[in-house]
C-alpha cells in the first residue's frame, strides 16, 4: 500500500462549505452567553477568552501593531478578540470565497483586509514583514496530512541523505515518491521518534512544513489550537475516565461530511519548533477556558448521568473539550 495525502481543499473552495459539521470550540461559546459559555468559571466569549490569554502569557500588547487570523471561519473569534485587542492593523486569510464572504458580513464594521489565498502561498509574503500575532485556530487538522506511511517504506527512504526543504513546494502537489521522500526529510531531519507509533501510521505534514515555512517569516508569535492525539488532561480532569482522550499518538481519521480531518500530534510540533529556534508553550484548552469544577461537575464526571438539558450540553462539552491542547510559538 502506497501512501496518500488527505486533503481537504476541495471542500473549503466548494459552493457550500460548512462547520456545523463539527463542533468547534469557538462556535460552541459563540458570545460566550450560551449554555455551553455556562460550563466556564466565567462565561466569555472564545476569542475574548484567547486575547486574555494570550495577554497574560506572552508580552503581546492590546494595541499591538498587527493581528492575522488563518481560517477564521464565520468570524466568531475575530469579533471577540477585537473587544480586548486594538491592532493597528487587521488581516483575515481564507482558502474558503464562501466562508471569507460570511466573515466580511460579521465583520463589516470594523477596519480588516480579507484575502482569499491558500496559507502555503500566503506565507512567503511575510518573510519582510512585522507581524505581532498569527492566530490558527482549529484548522490545522484540515492541512495535509500524509496517510498509510509504514516503517519498511520510510526505512527505504531515509537511506540516502535527506534533501533540503524547498520553500517553492506546494504539499497539494505531491506524487507517491514526493510523500516518502518529505515524511523521510522531516523525520530524519527533525530526529522524530517512530517508536510508539504502529507498522503502518498516520503524519500532521502539514503542519509540519507550515512550521518550517512560520520560521522564514517576521511572525513574532502563533497561536494554534486543535484536537490532539497525545492530549492529557490536566488535574483534576486528570482523574475523570469516562472523558479522558485517546493518546495513542497515532493521528486519527475524523470522519466529517464530504471531507476527512486528522487530529494532530502536538510533541511533533513542539520537536519541529524548538529545533528552528522558537519559543513554545504548550496547554491544554481547559487552561485557557478556565472551564469549572464544582459539586456539580464532579458529580456530572463521576456518574455520566445527566439529570437536566443543560447537563447534558455540559458533559458533551467537556467530553470534547478534552481532546483540545494548544501551543504558542514564539520568536
Amino acid at each position: 500500500m502506497m501512501p496518500k495525502l488527505n486533503l481537504t481543499h476541495d471542500y473549503y473552495t466548494g459552493e457550500y462549505p460548512s462547520l456545523l459539521w463539527e463542533m468547534t470550540i469557538c462556535q460552541s461559546l459563540g458570545d460566550g452567553h450560551g449554555t455551553f459559555a455556562k460550563a466556564l468559571e466565567k462565561p466569555a466569549a472564545y476569542g475574548a477568552l484567547v486575547a486574555g490569554f494570550l495577554l497574560a502569557e506572552t508580552s503581546l500588547s492590546s494595541d499591538c501593531r498587527r493581528v492575522i487570523e488563518i481560517g477564521g471561519g464565520y468570524g466568531t473569534l475575530m469579533a471577540a478578540l477585537l473587544t480586548i485587542l486594538q491592532p493597528q492593523q487587521i488581516d483575515m486569510i481564507d482558502i474558503s470565497p464562501a466562508l471569507l464572504q460570511k466573515q466580511q458580513e460579521r465583520l463589516s464594521q470594523l477596519p480588516i483586509s480579507f484575502h482569499c489565498s491558500d496559507l502555503f502561498k500566503w506565507l512567503p509574503t511575510l518573510k519582510q514583514e512585522s507581524v505581532d500575532l498569527l492566530i490558527i485556530n482549529e484548522i490545522i487538522g484540515d492541512f495535509p496530512t500524509i496517510t498509510g506511511l509504514t516503517k519498511a517504506a520510510l526505512a527505504e527512504a531515509l537511506k540516502p541523505p535527506p534533501a533540503a526543504p524547498d520553500s517553492s513546494l506546494n504539499p497539494a502537489t505531491l506524487n507517491d515518491n514526493d510523500l516518502l521522500r518529505e515524511a523521510g526529510r522531516l523525520i530524519k531531519t527533525y530526529n522524530l521518534n517512530l517508536d510508539d507509533l504502529p507498522e503502518t501510521f498516520n503524519l500532521n505534514y502539514g503542519t509540519l512544513l507550515f512550521i518550517e515555512r512560520l520560521a522564514e517569516t517576521g511572525i513574532k508569535r502563533t497561536f494554534i489550537t486543535e484536537h490532539g492525539c497525545d492530549t492529557y488532561l490536566p488535574y483534576p480532569f486528570s482523574l475523570f475516565p469516562a472523558i479522558q482522550p485517546p493518546t495513542d499518538r497515532n493521528p486519527r481519521q475524523i470522519k466529517l461530511k464530504d471531507h476527512d480531518e486528522y487530529n494532530i500530534r502536538f510533541d511533533y510540533l513542539e520537536q519541529v519548533a524548538k529545533k528552528l529556534s522558537f519559543k513554545v508553550k504548550r496547554f491544554h484548552l481547559m487552561d485557557l477556558l478556565k472551564v469549572r469544577f464544582d459539586d456539580e461537575i464532579n458529580y456530572l464526571l463521576s456518574s455520566q448521568k445527566p439529570v437536566s438539558e443543560e447537563q447534558e450540553i455540559f458533559l458533551e462539552f467537556y467530553e470534547h473539550v478534552a481532546e483540545y491542547q494548544g501551543i504558542i510559538l514564539e520568536q
